[in-house]
């Protein structure tokens, strides 16, 4: 439901439309659009949101819920705009702190990640745990892990995942949630080693990945990407090490006669036999 699209703007009328324009509106773009007539890239899709959108509205019961619905959204945003022009507003550590937990809980991750790297800056032996109360220190280190994973900064994502595990078994907060934690862990690990910052990470990042026990099928899948990045960097006696592993696990690995040729390695799986990684 939060997911929904704005329909009135789907069918290019306004608010406070009749019945009869929403209905000529409809016909106009559904010409427009049909793929009958319409070749173009993104007319089908074009075609099925305005279908969807006036089979909302051109239905009353459906239409006055669909406005409720946007009545309680827009309140709802309102209330948050105001709650947080008044937390940005303050000079209160604790307030800003709440900002940053408001901003992530409304999946605002960039602007989230840039008040915690504010505050860590401008705070001397900065500890969240000064301004929050455990539970809430470790629902918020979630969250900003989160947005850093969701941003891409893998390894920033990493340090606080293995934080908050590593506080788990001292003091449980998460309980049954750890084992989601653990699969985010285990996500970014392989997003880390695949997506290396620097390749010199790599043999670190390995063995972190090999402390997992995946499955034979996934760290082939691993190992061929890091046969790619080291022949990408021109490594090639390091890539041919990483392929010939990832065969061994994998022997029936696909769509690699590519990186078989650049690497000059033999494209049979017939030459490698189950071993050790």
């Amino acid at each position: 439901m939060q997911n929904r699209p704005n329909y009135y703007n789907e069918l290019k009328v306004s608010r406070n439309a009749t019945s009869k324009e929403i209905k000529r509106a409809f016909r106009s773009l559904a010409k427009q659009f049909h793929p009958d007539k319409n070749r173009t890239k993104n007319a089908d899709q074009a075609f099925q949101s305005i279908q969807t959108a006036y089979e909302v509205l051109g239905n009353n019961q459906k239409k006055w819920e669909y406005d409720v619905w946007i009545a309680e959204r827009e309140r709802k945003q309102r209330q948050y705009q105001f709650y947080a022009e008044r937390l940005r507003q303050s000079k209160l550590q604790r307030e800003k702190y709440d900002l940053v937990f408001h901003e992530l809980l409304h999946f605002n991750h960039e602007k989230g990640i840039q008040l915690y790297e504010e505050l860590q800056a401008e705070t001397q032996d900065f500890c969240i745990d000064d301004f929050m109360n455990y539970a809430e220190s470790r629902d918020c280190e979630f969250l900003i892990a989160e947005a850093y994973q969701a941003t891409s900064n893998y390894r920033a994502a990493m340090h606080l995942y293995e934080k908050l595990l590593s506080y788990e078994k001292r003091r449980p907060v998460f309980h049954h949630f750890v084992s989601e934690i653990r699969d985010r862990l285990k996500k970014v690990y392989i997003d880390c080693l695949t997506n290396p910052e620097n390749l010199e990470n790599i043999p670190n990042d390995l063995q972190k990945i090999k402390d997992l026990k995946l499955s034979k099928r996934e760290q082939a899948w691993v190992y061929r990407r890091l046969a790619e990045l080291y022949a990408g960097a021109g490594l090639k006696d390091l890539g041919r090490e990483m392929l010939t592993k990832a065969l061994q696990l994998n022997p029936k690995m696909s769509g690699i006669k590519k990186i078989c040729l650049t690497l000059g390695l033999a494209n049979s799986p017939h030459f490698y036999t189950t071993g050790n990684t």
